[in-house]
């Protein structure tokens, strides 16, 4: 029986993860190159932001936010038609619509209209979107038949707080190290932190807006998110220290994305800086961390974002316990269901219900440490 799919009642922040049919790896370095152009296309026709992202070669990880439902008018509705379908085929269209409403056929235009704004900020019609978008154009230029993708979608709805989000960020973005493609996240060309890396505007905003959560709404300069992000990558998420203030809570100013601190890991220096690769001693060494799990032990974040880590792709609801209890009791009033991470001290963040089977983080099986 499928699970409902839980959606947030505003903005919601979606951990989207899809996969090939049979796990075929379909996906080369062109046809990635072509999915990631689509992803951001599809997400400016939705109104979705892609906050980060990780494309394997037979499946996909997307981190994203789907803002609640908002007006949109002819004039941006037709800018959003040309995103995702080039001026050509738009140009068509329009002039269908002008034919039909010449014709006293108005109902049909607006009814035209209406599904296309009903495909807008919504989780379910921007992942058919892109899976069908994609499917097309892989068909075409393959002489492929039927579906490319396997079954439907998974998503889990993300809390909104600095600790899930930037959690969930770092595990998309290590995707390619765990599958020991690459040792450095920096490199794999088809994720959001890399693009981020090499200027590409958008990725350089989702990564902003993904920090952001930790400057109390506050927009986060790039170089700050970026710096903030490379932490957690190497396994040190610290929500920033806000500026002390003798206001009441209520009164406090405003904080400023220049006033906003970030409080250092235990040992290190204020102003130290964690570059990726260079300012963390940690190794990841397989043995010694499958060892760990064996006995029940607990495991540095570091080595847990380099495991597969079922919590963060399972379950309909993940974040800190106040968040999923909530999520919990909606699914069934009767019982509380959350259940907690186990093997990391490090977050605190839980489940809106217990997985089932036992690898709820496994180590992959790699042949060196990194």
């Amino acid at each position: 029986m499928r699970l409902k799919r839980m959606l947030a009642l505003g903005d919601g922040y979606y951990h989207v993860i899809s996969r090939t049919t049979g796990q075929q790896f379909l996906m080369g370095p062109e046809e990635k190159d072509r999915l990631m152009g689509m992803l951001y296309r599809v997400a400016e026709f939705s109104g979705a932001e892609v906050l980060t992202f990780a494309l394997m070669d037979n499946h996909f990880h997307i981190l994203a936010k789907i803002p609640k439902p908002r007006e949109v008018d002819d004039l941006e509705l037709v800018r959003r038609m040309r995103v995702l379908y080039g001026d050509d085929k738009t140009d068509r269209v329009l002039h269908d619509w002008e034919v039909l409403e010449r014709k006293g056929l108005t109902f049909k235009v607006q009814s035209a209209k209406a599904a296309l704004r009903a495909r807008m900020y919504d989780l379910s019609q921007f992942c058919k979107t892109l899976k069908e978008t994609y499917s097309m154009s892989y068909n075409f230029r393959n002489a492929h038949s039927g579906t490319i993708w396997g079954s439907r979608f998974k998503s889990v709805l993300l809390s909104p707080d600095y600790e899930t989000l930037m959690s969930v960020g770092a595990y998309i973005d290590l995707n390619p190290v765990r599958a020991e493609i690459v040792g450095d996240a920096g490199v794999y060309a088809w994720s959001g932190y890399t693009q981020a890396l090499r200027g590409l505007a958008k990725a350089r905003q989702g990564l902003r807006t993904l920090v952001s959560m930790a400057y109390a709404r506050v927009d986060a300069p790039y170089e700050k998110a970026l710096h903030a992000y490379r932490s957690a990558l190497e396994g040190f998420i610290e929500a920033p220290a806000l500026p002390k203030s003798s206001a009441e809570p209520d009164e406090a100013p405003e904080a400023s994305a220049q006033s906003v601190t970030f409080a250092p890991a235990a040992g290190e220096a204020p102003d130290a800086g964690r570059p990726a690769g260079s300012g963390n001693p940690e190794r990841f060494e397989p043995r010694i961390v499958a060892e760990a799990l064996e006995k029940g032990g607990k495991i540095t974040l570091f080595a847990m974002l380099r495991c597969r880590v079922r919590h963060f792709s399972h379950g309909v609801a993940l974040g800190p316990l106040e968040f999923v209890r909530v999520i919990a009791r909606g699914l069934n009033p009767r019982k509380d269901t959350w259940a907690a991470f186990e093997c990391c001290d490090a977050i605190h963040l839980c489940n809106a219900r217990p997985l089932r089977g036992d690898d709820k983080v496994s180590v992959p099986k790699r042949r060196r440490a990194i």
